[in-house]
């Protein structure tokens, strides 16, 4: 079945043009071209980013640096003798110079733990960041949901509104019937008047609400023009099923939430040890082409040379064990806070599955419930029509019967938005709509 949506004036009509909407084009358009999704990918590709320039430690560092100048004294020479009493001539703005006017060279990193630790601990915040990407398509999922859900119930609370003024209008006929005929009293004919009134007003405030839904549900899907027609499909929107065992480690594990705070977890792992390496020696490895000009006093120009780079820290002034105290403190922090969540996140799936288990009948109830107070309508109406009942016994039959009719639209609408909360709260919402469609990227 397709529910046309509500247009102003005209509750129900459906465009021409129009096409079917279901929930999961909703969930895959929004998780496709919405906002929030894009600036989520954003961020997992400036974590790529940042990953790729911490691992760069890892390969050779290569340059070209050159000192190359003029000096309006380079000609000024000194004279002296070698050891063969030869007199040789030597550039002054060069003697003793050990700069080379060109350099080629190579670095390399052989042995660096505390910046080692520092790169891990960047590909661990890479994938958290990844992780939160999912986290807010399971966000955005639940946001599109209960907009679609909204205008489904908004349509309904319109199709009972219709059906409410068309029943008002039958009534007021009979009221201005019975008062000519001196059947009913002036303030029962007034008292149906303001009913018939309040039902047509209501109609064009339910009209208004729904182009408001209307235009909430195609932002929310990533548009940003006028919404274009369409139609939903009730029966797109899955039967809200309760399950098993929610709360289980495994699929505690598998919540993005907890796997971000675990991740939080050892990032600070990772930040005590490269603490704690901070006293350990590093080693490195230095080498290249070197070629010191025309006017050196040397016998040779250039050269070729490697050399070994070795730092072995001595005292820091306390910064090692000030780091290393800070580090140890952050990482129980983490703990801390992983195992708070995880147990709040357990309670609270198990708080969601009872109440999807206690409500399981809970719209079958209020949909026979509905039935029951409109029959009651009907034999009031029947009453009426045969001088067995009165104007005040069909109208409280009618705010009955529009009662019970609007808790059964709630009743079924509010248990999905309990489902899709719950799915939320599993991080399962978006495969739950739309499948493996969840994990691709906009």
């Amino acid at each position: 079945m397709v529910i046309a949506l509500g247009m102003p004036g005209a509750a129900g009509a459906t465009a021409p043009d129009s096409r079917v909407f279901t929930l999961p084009d909703a969930v895959a358009r929004a998780l496709r071209e919405g906002p929030d999704a894009k600036l989520a990918h954003l961020a997992t590709t400036q974590a790529d980013a940042a990953v790729g320039q911490a691992r760069s430690v890892y390969w050779p560092q290569a340059g070209v640096s050159s000192q190359i100048g003029w000096s309006d004294r380079q000609n000024d020479t000194i004279n002296a003798l070698d050891g063969q009493y030869v007199l040789k001539r030597y550039p002054l703005s060069s003697l003793g110079s050990n700069q080379p006017w060109l350099s080629v060279y190579i670095d390399q990193v052989l042995f660096d733990l505390s910046r080692w630790h520092g790169v891990e601990r960047t590909e661990l915040e890479r994938e958290a960041t990844a992780v939160q990407e999912a986290e807010q398509r399971e966000s955005i999922s639940l946001t599109v949901t209960e907009q679609y859900v909204n205008l489904l119930r908004l349509q309904g609370l319109a199709a009972l509104d219709a059906q409410r003024v068309t029943q008002a209008e039958w009534l007021d006929h009979q009221a201005v019937t019975l008062l000519e005929a001196g059947r009913a009293l002036p303030a029962e004919r007034d008292q149906v008047a303001l009913a018939l009134e309040e039902a047509r007003l209501q109609v064009d405030t339910r009209a208004q609400e729904l182009d408001g839904a209307r235009v909430a549900l195609w932002r929310a899907v990533g548009g940003d023009a006028e919404a274009p027609p369409f139609e939903l499909a009730p029966d797109s929107v899955p039967a809200a099923t309760a399950p098993v065992d929610p709360s289980s480690d495994d699929a505690l594990r598998a919540i993005p939430e907890l796997r971000i705070l675990d991740l939080r977890r050892r990032m600070e792992e990772e930040s005590l040890a490269a603490a704690r390496a901070e006293g350990l020696p590093t080693l490195g490895l230095h080498g290249g082409y070197f070629h010191y000009g025309t006017k050196r006093y040397d016998s040779f120009t250039d050269e070729m040379a490697v050399g070994v780079d070795l730092k072995v820290p001595v005292f820091s002034g306390f910064k090692t064990s000030s780091a290393i105290e800070g580090a140890s403190e952050a990482l129980e922090a983490a703990r801390l806070r992983y195992d708070a969540v995880r147990e709040s996140k357990r309670a609270r799936l198990q708080d969601l599955a009872r109440q999807l288990a206690s409500t399981q009948k809970q719209p079958e109830l209020a949909e026979r419930r509905a039935r029951l107070a409109e029959e009651r309508r009907r034999v009031a109406d029947v009453a009426l029509q045969t001088q067995r009942g009165s104007l005040t016994e069909a109208m409280t039959a009618r705010t009955e019967a529009d009662r019970a009719g609007r808790a059964a639209v709630d009743a079924r609408f509010d248990r999905v938005l309990l489902w899709a909360n719950f799915k939320r709260e599993a991080g399962a919402l978006a495969t739950a709509l739309i499948g493996d469609q969840a994990s691709a990227a906009p």
